[in-house]
């Protein structure tokens, strides 16, 4: 039996690939920043977060500053009106005319001359005493004071019987730390001083005389409230 031959022509039909999306096309107007581009400005927008904070931590280190320069301002003020307080003081305090200022007292140098009692009285009235010399400071004073006059000065000091000693005439003895008296002491002795050496003189000679008070207030308020 002959086998039958069967031509069977195939049309095999190509099995197309399916086709890759293309890439989503961008407007024609729109740029395309390089990557560089992109780089820069992440670090632009690092640079201005570091440099807002280092503005801020700035300004509050500035206001710790200020804030501790205004408690040391005040404390200084507070000293500087203490220290105002304490040199105005001497200040309220005034001496008549012809009167010097030493520390806590007025000084007058007397023109005229007398006996040492005379002296005693003319301070008395000019609301005073005869000069007790508290120290050597005050010592050196009186006899710089007392140069260029060339006389010698009753002070409030004399020799005192029977105890044999040299009083102020406020009662208290004479210190030898204040000053040495050159001369004989003996009983109506008074002291004078000069401008290089305190003396022991007889009460009953002329010499000029020393007198201290004390200042006077220039406001009567500001005195009674100290």
């Amino acid at each position: 039996m002959d086998a039958s031959v069967v031509y069977a022509d195939l049309n095999l039909t190509k099995t197309r690939e399916p086709k890759r999306a293309s890439p989503l096309s961008l407007p024609p107007d729109t740029c395309r920043c390089p990557r560089w581009h992109r780089l820069a400005l992440k670090l632009g927008c690092a640079g201005l977060v570091l440099l807002v904070l280092s503005v801020i931590g700035l300004g509050v280190l500035v206001i710790s500053l200020l804030q501790k320069t205004s408690v040391e301002k005040s404390g200084l003020d507070v000293q500087e009106n203490n220290l105002t307080k304490t040199t105005e003081s001497p200040a309220m305090l005034k001496c008549s005319k012809d009167w010097l200022t030493h520390r806590d007292k007025c000084i007058h140098f007397s023109q005229d001359t007398n006996i040492w009692k005379e002296g005693l009285v003319d301070c008395a009235t000019k609301g005073g005493t005869l000069l007790l010399i508290q120290d050597q400071e005050e010592l050196r004073f009186i006899k710089n004071s007392a140069k260029g006059k060339g006389e010698s000065f009753w002070i409030g000091l004399n020799y005192t019987s029977p105890d044999e000693n040299w009083r102020w005439i406020n009662g208290s003895t004479l210190s030898s730390d204040v000053l040495q008296i050159t001369g004989d002491a003996k009983e109506n002795s008074c002291a004078s001083v000069s401008k290089d050496k305190v003396t022991s003189e007889s009460c009953a000679s002329d010499n000029k005389w020393i007198c201290q008070k004390k200042p006077k207030c220039v406001s009567e308020t500001t005195c009674n409230d100290s």
